[in-house]
């Protein structure tokens, strides 16, 4: 390992005995060899301290919080003692494909304008089985508008410039668990980023973990969401203020049988304002903000067409 990486593998961990050899071994055995790992031991009191004594590969740094500080303070302490040009996160019990830190600092070297690159990504269970492949957007438009409503990717997929989360502040101490929402964004918001088709890293949703531990935490993804609602100026302010960020989240999704009509169809009309005021602040091309606004229409009419069989249905 060189003293100056090119990307440095950023790992937060407390108590992650069960999979933290797994995770350890992927970045291991990445094709791409110019990095660092970078663990920081979040107080961990069973087994994670002997796990990671007993790594013998140079390229693993550790650094030992004496209590634990929680996710977002051990990240900036990791960030700051970071050496590589590039950041991949990476959590203690995901797993990184043998090629994603070669492709993903391929592609930011081939695009300098670019502050991060992510990557589709596999959901598996506690024990390594499959629940499912998960598509991302893919250009900066995709990006913001995905954010405007929830957190884009997962967080291990992530790959950035460690001189745009310095010129940022890193992560914001006051979100426990939903920092990596709140970074993602600004950085979307204040330039180009971009991710890959290809899933990239496998997502563990294990109970206890520090990745599932964001969905407890509801309120902040709210508010993070509200905020880039405002970021598009006035009109998405006054959106933001009354939007049902959860029902227009279902309603973009066309999933909506828990919404009433009059509720979804009042968050259809949100949800069109909010979208015909990211058209104007993106300032797209005509044709392509006519298709995403056709696409959007499409998944919507056909989610507010069901409400309403299902609504006739049950007044008959």
């Amino acid at each position: 390992m060189s003293l100056e990486p090119a990307v440095t593998v950023l790992m937060a961990v407390y108590n992650g005995e069960r999979h933290l050899e797994e995770s350890i071994g992927s970045v291991f055995a990445q094709t791409f060899e110019d990095f660092e790992l970078l663990v920081v031991n979040d107080g961990s009191t069973d087994a994670t301290t002997q796990i990671l004594a007993r790594q013998a590969d140079s390229r693993l740094r550790v650094l030992q919080n004496e209590r634990n500080l929680g996710l977002t303070r051990s990240l900036n302490r990791g960030l700051a003692e970071s050496r590589g040009q590039y950041v991949a996160r990476q959590d203690a019990d995901d797993i990184s494909e043998p090629e994603r830190l070669e492709r993903q600092a391929a592609f930011l070297g081939e695009s300098p304008d670019t502050i991060f690159v992510a990557s589709a990504y596999v959901r598996i269970r506690d024990d390594g089985s499959v629940v499912a492949v998960r598509s991302v957007p893919l250009d900066t438009t995709g990006i913001r508008w995905r954010l405007l409503f929830l957190n884009a990717f997962a967080h291990s997929s992530l790959m950035f410039r460690k001189e745009a989360a310095v010129r940022f502040g890193g992560f914001r101490e006051d979100f426990a668990f939903a920092q990596d929402y709140d970074l993602w964004s600004q950085f979307a918001f204040a330039g180009n980023v971009a991710a890959l088709p290809d899933p990239l890293v496998r997502y563990r949703e294990a109970e206890g973990s520090m990745t599932a531990t964001i969905a407890a935490d509801a309120d902040d993804v709210d508010r993070i969401s509200r905020a880039n609602m405002r970021r598009l100026g006035l009109a998405g302010a006054r959106v933001a203020d009354r939007i049902d960020r959860e029902a227009a989240w279902h309603l973009l999704l066309a999933g909506t049988r828990e919404l009433t009509l009059p509720h979804a169809a009042a968050t259809a009309r949100d949800i069109l304002v909010l979208e015909r005021v990211f058209a104007r602040c993106e300032g797209l091309p005509a044709g392509i903000r006519l298709r995403r606004r056709a696409a959007l229409l499409f998944h919507l009419t056909r989610a507010l067409t069901r409400i309403a069989a299902r609504a006739a249905r049950l007044r008959d």
